[in-house]
């Protein structure tokens, strides 16, 4: 039964989940069956940039996958004290 290592698609250091590709236990996905993992490197690296530094705001980075482990979409969410601003990336 192979592997599957998820990774950030940035940063591949970090890593998220290992998948057991064949398996009969079922992971937590969201309803259109992706799994979508937080990711404080990018956050951290994004927030860096002049865009969201100098305006104060604070960023949520999450990546979302399908269930053999392959990248479908990364999605920026800024973060300030009125509330989320969902902005895709």
């Amino acid at each position: 039964m192979p592997d599957v290592d998820v990774r950030c698609p940035v940063g591949p250091r970090r890593l998220f989940t290992k998948l057991k590709l064949g398996e009969e236990f079922g992971a937590v996905v969201l309803p259109d069956n992706l799994m979508e993992f937080t990711c404080s490197d990018c956050a951290r690296r994004i927030s860096r940039e002049p865009r969201y530094r100098d305006r104060g705001f604070r960023v949520r980075v999450f990546h979302r996958f399908n269930l053999v482990g392959e990248l479908i979409d990364t999605t920026v969410q800024e973060v300030w004290e009125g509330g989320p601003c969902l902005q895709g990336r």
